[in-house]
């Protein structure tokens, strides 16, 4: 097999913060203070600790543009020239200003990611330039991947063509599924302001 392994010079990153809330009373979730081994901050902030230091950081973000400029560079759904909405979408906008080869992408309402949770994504080794996904040992965490640029104009066309489906089209991609071995907590995402008084 094919030794891909990919070096932190060569990605970027993208944080989804896009989300509408809907479960969360409408509140902008990524913003929501958290408070964990940083103290009490938004969990958006988590997560940035958790990307590599090196990597430069793109926020997608449709609302409080301004608080998200603080912490990096914000691209909008707007900016994509796209009438749909949705992860793939905030993805579609990462990839099209993203200055590196590889993308790697991860949701802004994950607090308790562990430390270098990217790492496997990078050493992997695939016989393919596909897509690469973490799987926490019972499902597909689709949206914590690695994405190469060379994709950004298949994945535009997926969107307007009516694709909505993240797993599917990593699926159509040659997606290497990248099993890890942590917690089911280390991926919990948050929906609702229960579950976030829970962690």
């Amino acid at each position: 097999m094919e030794n891909a392994s990919i070096t932190l010079d060569e990605i970027s990153a993208l944080v989804l913060c896009g989300g509408a809330g809907r479960r969360f009373g409408g509140a902008d979730k990524p913003l929501a203070l958290f408070n964990g081994d940083l103290g009490s901050h938004p969990m958006l902030d988590y997560v940035i600790h958790r990307l590599p230091k090196q990597a430069r950081v793109f926020i997608s973000a449709n609302r409080n543009l301004d608080q998200y400029a603080q912490r990096g560079h914000v691209v909008s759904d707007a900016e994509t020239g796209l009438d749909e909405t949705g992860p793939l979408v905030g993805i579609y906008a990462g990839l099209v200003v993203c200055p590196t080869p590889w993308l790697l992408v991860c949701p802004g309402d994950m607090p308790l990611l562990p430390e270098n949770w990217h790492g496997p994504l990078l050493t992997a080794d695939c016989d393919e330039v596909g897509t690469r996904v973490l799987h926490d040992g019972e499902r597909l965490q689709s949206l914590l991947c690695l994405l190469p640029t060379s994709l950004t104009t298949a994945l535009g066309e997926y969107i307007r063509t009516g694709g909505k489906s993240v797993k599917a089209w990593h699926a159509s991609h040659n997606a290497a599924e990248i099993r890890v071995s942590e917690s089911q907590t280390a991926f919990a995402n948050i929906n609702t302001k229960a579950e976030l008084n829970d962690l």
